[in-house]
């Protein structure tokens, strides 16, 4: 039982408060109460794709997949890249949610996992697929 730890965005901060990532955002970890879990990835996904709010609390930090209908169906790690599946679709505001979404899934698993790389597949395609703008 530990808290969960669920990665959000500060627009415009440009690497202040986190990794920095595309648009001059940072992103941040926040954590959740604690959780009873076996494996850490699954719940921590699942409350990152749940979460149904653009603004988290009065934080100041984004939730760019608060409008994504994406489901969690599975993850593994093999070495230090942590993959995970899902299958449903984006809706995101437009180009600057693209690193956005992008980041917050996948730091979201690499420390749930202890991973260093990570590696998201949408309806079986890889991520930088689904979410490529051409």
């Amino acid at each position: 039982m530990a808290p969960l730890t669920i990665y959000y965005v500060a627009v415009g901060d440009n690497g202040v408060s986190g990794p920095a990532i595309g648009c001059g955002d940072s992103l941040v970890a926040t954590t959740t109460a604690p959780v009873r879990f076996t494996d850490q990835v699954g719940p921590s996904i699942g409350t990152l794709l749940a979460n149904k709010s653009r603004d988290i609390g009065q934080s100041g930090l984004i939730n760019v997949l608060y409008q994504s209908s994406l489901t969690y169906l599975g993850g593994e790690l093999t070495g230090s890249t942590i993959t995970i599946w899902l299958s449903g679709q984006f809706m995101l505001g437009g180009v600057c949610d693209v690193p956005r979404a992008k980041a917050q899934l996948e730091y979201t698993a690499m420390t749930a996992s202890g991973a260093t790389s990570a590696q998201v597949y949408v309806n079986g395609r890889p991520i930088d697929e689904v979410l490529s703008l051409k």
